[in-house]
């Protein structure tokens, strides 16, 4: 840990608010679809709040342009990880209306203004997180993230698409509350773990390689249950309801079962939820 808590501030935004405090750099830099709202209904500035409290340096890039990597570059790169979230909403329901219409009014940016995210934003933004500093960790997390972190149809595009950590290629994802993650994830980091030792974490998911082979701790984690692969639930729909049948069964902390789901050779694995 590198500095004591102080609230009495909005947290930094951009580049010259960082060197306003004295850093030579955040620990952990927040990319959210959202506007930057110090309030704990918003998810960057909650969970911001709570490392800083954790004596963390904590900044926010809040709807940064998306276009290129531009705007992580002038930030400059945290120097344990980048905590990425699409925002409150899942960026598609944010921009489109059931009937795929676009939106004309999106509430959490200022003055309602549209525009200001892009589709599938997680995807987005963790590519620019690699594209900018590809040495440092990246955690997904968030609505979008955590609905999407198993095979998942899609309505807009009216396919059933990968789990959300194949196309962000994200280090981890953190589901649910996410409070104790983060600040484990901070803390472990901190104190020279990689992000891969990270994997035996509770509340988080991963994808292994084409070559890995499940960890050491994997056996001593409890049960497993196997999800009909990705490519199965792709072409038949039982498959799919079974799969999402035991995603919702197996979420109560208390004995909730490790999950797995194969993505072309590559094992996607869900751990038991935070309790």
């Amino acid at each position: 840990m590198s500095v004591s808590p102080s609230t009495d501030s909005f947290l930094p935004t951009t580049a010259a608010e960082v060197a306003a405090r004295g850093w030579e750099q955040p620990d952990v830099i927040f990319v959210s679809g959202d506007a930057y709202v110090d309030h704990p209904s918003f998810a960057a500035a909650l969970l911001g709040r709570s490392l800083e409290a954790a004596g963390y340096r904590v900044a926010i890039l809040s709807q940064p342009d998306w276009k290129s990597a531009d705007a992580w570059r002038a930030m400059g790169p945290p120097r344990l990880f980048y905590a990425v979230s699409a925002g409150n909403m899942d960026s598609m329901i944010n921009h489109y209306t059931a009937n795929r219409k676009r939106r004309n009014e999106d509430a959490y940016s200022p003055g309602g203004e549209i525009e200001h995210r892009p589709d599938r934003a997680t995807n987005v933004y963790a590519q620019r997180c690699r594209e900018a500093f590809k040495e440092v960790p990246v955690v997904i997390g968030g609505v979008e993230a955590s609905l999407r972190r198993i095979a998942h149809y899609d309505w807009w595009s009216e396919k059933v698409r990968p789990s959300v950590l194949v196309s962000t290629k994200a280090d981890l994802l953190g589901y649910g509350m996410g409070e104790r993650t983060i600040c484990e994830v901070a803390r472990r980091l901190d104190a020279g773990e990689s992000a891969r030792d990270l994997r035996d974490m509770r509340g988080v998911a991963y994808l292994l390689g084409g070559k890995e082979e499940l960890p050491d701790h994997f056996a001593d984690m409890g049960e497993t249950v196997t999800l009909p692969s990705y490519e199965e639930v792709q072409s038949d729909g039982v498959a799919f309801a079974t799969m999402t049948r035991l995603l919702h069964h197996e979420t109560n902390p208390l004995n909730a079962k490790r999950l797995t789901q194969d993505h072309g050779g590559r094992a996607l694995v869900i751990n038991p939820p935070y309790g």
